[in-house]
């Protein structure tokens, strides 16, 4: 129910960075209706704010939500951290827009990262998704980007080639209509078929039609490990050669033989910016990822889609081949011992003991080396296994933190044994991180989750506590803010935040349950 209610004597943290300060909050008819002291009312509910801190709502710049609202309305794993608005459309595969050639296959590709459909994807455009989410009226705001490989498979289905103008045209023109149709940008997977198959050139073209629109992408670049240098560099080749903003996902340097070398980074990002570019970056207050079992594969692994790569699979050279790669990716990731399944699909095996064990000992239990365990066990599912890899270095997480281009992200992705920071990124962040060990002042911190994610993406009536804004707030304690889940017990929410308003509805009170 949207009613009026009045947060009295509460410390405004307002999203801008700037100091905090004491005051009362009248929400009425879904804004912020005025900020003041000593407001006095008597038409409305009553909340005593003393000792607490009001912020605007947190805004996951990196999410995979987009079945949440069909399957799972109440989002308590988005409200009960704080978060307000989830973007999603991420890792160059959004769900829209797509053509009723290639639903089936879109709708199979997406399982690993957002979850199994009820059916084949049933919208077509991106305008038709967005309107079918809020028919549900979930819990959270949602903002969508298109998704690069769900803009080529409309056009080039899954082929591994070099697009010609003709197709990177009506590339350009499907990116425009999303964009019209109120899409926030283009997203890339550089590590995830088909977005993978696109060259430097292509990605210049169709980035110029989000830039025409003020848009920004969001891009899993080509390496995270030995390249890792090589693939920023080719993004802001793209950046600058088109004019588009970037911001890159998830920043961080994977595995032991790589760590140190994000902060090259940082460093080129701030002459980056000092020459005037738009650039930044989100990141998952963890040491550790959570992707696909299949980004162990190489990419052209998967050209023609998942039956071509069965059918690679028997053929004895190319699974030498696909052997000898995976080997070495997974390797460079630091072997089976840091990759832990976290979702498995049903199949013609019986998996289900597969989720929350490693790579390593699922290999022992099959009675087979490591990269023919992860072969095998993704011939069998379609490839739609969702896993957490332990191959992230803390000094590396808290050094990509401390930068000023930074914004907190979730990267959620529900499993049987998810990620934990499907529930818990925000609290850890502002209880560890903030809070303990004093990473950055606080209002810094929430600048980071709520009014710099909101300038980003161009969301002008949310991000920061001012009348006359969307009235998305979090009411939180903390003294007591923290993540209380782990790897091992990882579905359970977050202390310290206590209410959560999304256009003025109250949509969490701590002690929900999921």
């Amino acid at each position: 129910m949207n009613e009026a209610t009045l947060i009295k004597n509460v410390t405004i943290y307002d999203g801008t960075g700037g100091r905090p300060f004491g005051s009362d909050v009248l929400i009425r008819d879904g804004l912020i209706h005025k900020v003041a002291r000593f407001i006095s009312t008597v038409d409305c509910k009553t909340i005593d704010g003393a000792g607490k801190i009001l912020t605007p709502g947190f805004i996951n710049c990196h999410s995979h939500c987009e079945l949440y609202p069909f399957n799972n309305p109440q989002m308590l794993q988005s409200v009960g951290q704080g978060i307000t608005t989830e973007l999603v459309g991420q890792d160059g595969l959004s769900v829209a827009p797509i053509d009723d050639f290639h639903a089936a296959e879109l709708t199979e590709n997406m399982i690993c990262l957002c979850g199994k459909a009820e059916k084949t994807f049933w919208w077509r455009s991106h305008a038709d998704f967005m309107r079918l989410v809020e028919e549900q009226n979930p819990a959270c705001r949602f903002v969508g980007l298109l998704g690069s490989g769900t803009i080529r498979m409309n056009i080039m289905g899954s082929e591994n080639r070099p697009a010609t103008t003709s197709e990177i045209r009506a590339m350009q023109d499907l990116i425009e209509q999303g964009m019209e149709e109120g899409a926030r940008g283009l997203s890339f997977g550089l590590i995830y078929p088909p977005s993978s198959y696109a060259s430097t050139e292509e990605m210049v073209e169709v980035c110029k039609a989000v830039a025409k629109h003020d848009g920004i992408i969001m891009v899993h670049m080509r390496s995270e490990m030995d390249l890792l240098l090589e693939s920023f560099e080719e993004m802001v080749h793209i950046m600058k050669a088109s004019g588009v903003r970037l911001e890159i996902s998830h920043l961080k340097s994977l595995g032991p033989r790589n760590w140190g070398s994000v902060r090259m980074i940082l460093d080129r990002m701030d002459e980056l910016q000092a020459q005037g570019y738009d650039i930044g970056f989100d990141q998952y207050p963890w040491d550790a990822g959570s992707t696909g079992l299949k980004a162990t594969v190489p990419d052209w692994a998967y050209s023609g889609g998942e039956d071509a790569f069965e059918a690679r699979l028997a053929d004895s050279a190319e699974y030498k081949r696909i052997y000898n790669e995976t080997a070495r990716i997974l390797h460079n990731r630091g072997d089976g011992e840091r990759v832990q399944i976290a979702s498995i699909p049903e199949s013609t095996e019986d998996f289900s003991w597969m989720p929350g064990l490693r790579i390593d000992e699922i290999a022992h239990r099959l009675g087979m080396d490591e990269v023919t365990a992860v072969l095998y066990i993704l011939s069998k599912t379609r490839s739609s296994v969702l896993c957490v890899y332990h191959s992230i270095s803390e000094d590396d997480v808290q050094a990509v933190m401390r930068s000023p281009w930074h914004v907190v992200c979730t990267d959620g992705i529900i499993g049987a044994v998810p990620h934990p920071r499907v529930y818990s990124s925000y609290p850890r962040f502002l209880g560890h991180y903030v809070r303990d060990m004093k990473i950055m002042p606080l209002e810094t911190a929430v600048n980071h989750i709520a009014g710099e994610p909101a300038r980003r993406l161009r969301l002008w009536d949310r991000g920061i506590i001012r009348e006359g804004m969307s009235a998305d707030l979090v009411l939180l304690d903390y003294e007591r803010i923290n993540a209380t889940n782990s790897y091992v017990n990882p579905i359970k929410l977050p202390e310290g935040i206590c209410k959560v308003w999304v256009k003025g509805i109250l949509r969490y009170e701590e002690g929900m349950k999921l």
